[in-house]
């Protein structure tokens, strides 16, 4: 079964086979469970970028403890200006320090535009897509993250062009209850989450 999808900035085409639509039946069935197979993603691992930085603080993503390192990061990106000094040299900033600088760092970081939230969370799939297609951040922890933190939150309940992560993530935590080779399986699928994540990579 072929579906085009039309996104912000990428229009492309997948095939959902019948085993997808199993996939997506085993998501709706786990979505009863309370599972715990998760990891932190590490975003770290990306590349500086004002719009990562943008999307996180919109989706409430970017914890205030991580701000000062991301403005000592801008600094030397050469970004300068009055607020992303200030966090850059706050101590252990907790929510409230960062509420009244944060429009003003994203100003002098170039991304003042306020974002919805489905498009900050469009945003943040394809830059994860993108650090998953170059090997920075691992296919399970990419998708994971695409699932629990961004499908599960701004797009419940709904048939989205992001579900492959969610089907290929969830069946990742479940392959050891069927699979007798659990392990090659789990391959298998990084293999077809890395896939995805180079659809949804705009062509440069």
């Amino acid at each position: 079964m072929a579906l085009t999808i039309k996104t912000p900035g990428i229009h492309w085409t997948t095939c959902f086979s019948a085993s997808i639509v199993e996939l997506f039946r085993r998501y709706e069935r786990s979505r009863l469970t309370s599972r715990l197979y998760t990891k932190t993603m590490r975003f770290d691992r990306l590349p500086f970028s004002p719009q990562l930085i943008h999307a996180r603080w919109t989706l409430g993503k970017l914890p205030s403890e991580e701000a000062p390192s991301l403005a000592q990061d801008a600094l030397e990106c050469g970004y300068d200006g009055k607020n992303v000094r200030r966090i850059a040299g706050l101590m252990r900033p907790d929510h409230g320090d960062l509420l009244p600088l944060m429009p003003g760092f994203l100003a002098e970081i170039g991304v003042s535009k306020p974002l919805t939230d489905e498009e900050a969370a469009w945003m943040l799939a394809r830059l994860i897509a993108k650090g998953i297609s170059e090997g920075r951040v691992t296919p399970y922890e990419g998708a994971n993250f695409i699932w629990r933190d961004l499908v599960n939150q701004v797009w419940p309940n709904q048939q989205h062009p992001l579900l492959p992560f969610v089907a290929w993530a969830s069946d990742y935590e479940d392959c050891e209850s069927y699979s007798d080779r659990p392990d090659q399986r789990r391959r298998e699928i990084e293999e077809e989450i890395v896939k995805e994540a180079r659809l949804l990579v705009p062509s440069e």
